[in-house]
């Protein structure tokens, strides 16, 4: 992951909370450093799972949006753009 830029976009981070039977991590960052990174998919819709520590205790979502939006979004957080 890239080092985080002078003045990333917040993203507006809410508590993980069960919205659909299945969830699809389309990609990931390395589960060998934390925060760890989740491009997801549920119900039609795309968002960003941030896992904060191995223990996987605390996990927010960025909104759910389009597949395009959340794409753009991803790439933002792995190029630092964005946390």
């Amino acid at each position: 992951m890239a080092t985080p830029q002078a003045q990333p976009v917040r993203v507006k981070w809410s508590p993980s909370v069960p919205r659909a039977d299945r969830l699809r991590i389309r990609e990931h960052t390395c589960a060998c450093t934390y925060p760890m990174f989740e491009l997801s998919t549920a119900a039609g819709l795309w968002f960003v799972r941030r896992i904060s520590d191995e223990n996987s205790a605390v996990i927010v979502e960025s909104p759910w949006m389009s597949a395009s939006a959340a794409r753009d979004l991803w790439l933002q957080i792995v190029t630092g753009q964005a946390e």
